[in-house]
């Protein structure tokens, strides 16, 4: 019997180009990987198409920009012949954003996820302002009493008129840090619409190039950056086994021209890819999935 994986993830975390370039790693068979393609389900043109934006260095567009794409890849390991089948739904990040703020979700992902033997949770490493302390965010936040603060700004430079005092947005959903929106939908899964059970779940860390020079291994990272995350799946044993992966798909910062042309030298596309885990540190992308089709 073959197992069945769901790919969640918030938006820009990497999924679509993680489906990229396993189109490209499994179609193109141009360096070995322990999983190999046994079929597929979905838009042949779609995977093409973001196959070769992942090949020519081009950004890979996001499932919201290219509209409902629901993408199924067949596996088959080639040492112990274990079939697997990984779902990508037809879901843009924004659908997962809009589970933990509208507290809504589509009927057939509820059905998708009731069928899992695993799940892909997708998180990038590329973080901005989520690593910050509380002690940092409240040194960015104007004092309580703003007109007093005008005011003694005023009369040290020796000023008539109080300074505006400083306008203050309200706060709303879309404020939710990651690492609370990955709790939530997480736990989401322990309750009602959602079936209650052990799930083998693979943190995949995207970007994972971005740590270059960090010295962290995958799982300190989740502990350093994503606290929550890690004591929110540390508490919940019962629930979850998981892993977490440092995953690079494209290899290289797109932004780094530099960097980009160095990349482009490489002759195999698919040894861009690097994987790092408990047990990895290579090239093949399918390593999470073969440890969620494995007993151990």
């Amino acid at each position: 019997m073959a197992s069945n994986f769901v790919i969640m993830g918030l938006p820009a975390s990497g999924k679509t180009t993680f489906l990229a370039a396993l189109w490209h790693l499994v179609e193109a068979e141009e360096t070995t990987s322990r999983l190999k393609l046994d079929k597929y389900e979905g838009d042949l043109s779609y995977l093409n198409r973001i196959a070769q934006a992942w090949r020519t260095f081009q950004k890979v567009p996001r499932t919201s920009q290219v509209g409902d794409v629901n993408v199924t890849i067949h596996l088959a390991d080639r040492e112990t012949e274990a079939k697997g089948a990984a779902l990508f739904p037809d879901l843009a990040g924004e659908t997962f954003d809009g589970q933990v703020e509208a507290r809504r979700c589509r009927p057939e992902f509820v059905e998708a996820v009731a069928n899992d033997d695993g799940i892909l949770f997708f998180i990038t490493a590329d973080l901005k302002g989520e690593g910050m302390s509380v002690l940092e965010l409240n040194s960015l936040m104007p004092t309580d009493d703003v007109g007093l603060l005008g005011a003694d700004i005023a009369e040290n430079r020796g000023e008539q008129e109080q300074a505006p005092p400083v306008a203050m947005d309200e706060w709303a959903p879309k404020k939710i840090p990651a690492q609370v929106r990955v709790v939530q939908i997480l736990s989401d899964l322990l309750r009602p619409p959602f079936e209650p059970k052990l799930r083998r779940l693979a943190i995949i860390i995207s970007a994972w190039d971005l740590t270059d020079g960090s010295g962290l291994e995958p799982q300190a990272w989740l502990n350093t950056h994503m606290p929550l995350v890690s004591q929110f799946l540390r508490s919940n044993e019962a629930s979850f086994i998981y892993r977490a992966y440092g995953v690079s798909a494209q290899g290289v910062n797109l932004e780094n021209r530099a960097a980009v042309d160095q990349m482009a030298e490489q002759p195999v596309p698919s040894r861009r890819i690097r994987v790092v885990g408990p047990k990895e540190d290579g090239h093949d992308l399918t390593a999470p999935l073969v440890w969620l089709m494995s007993k151990e």
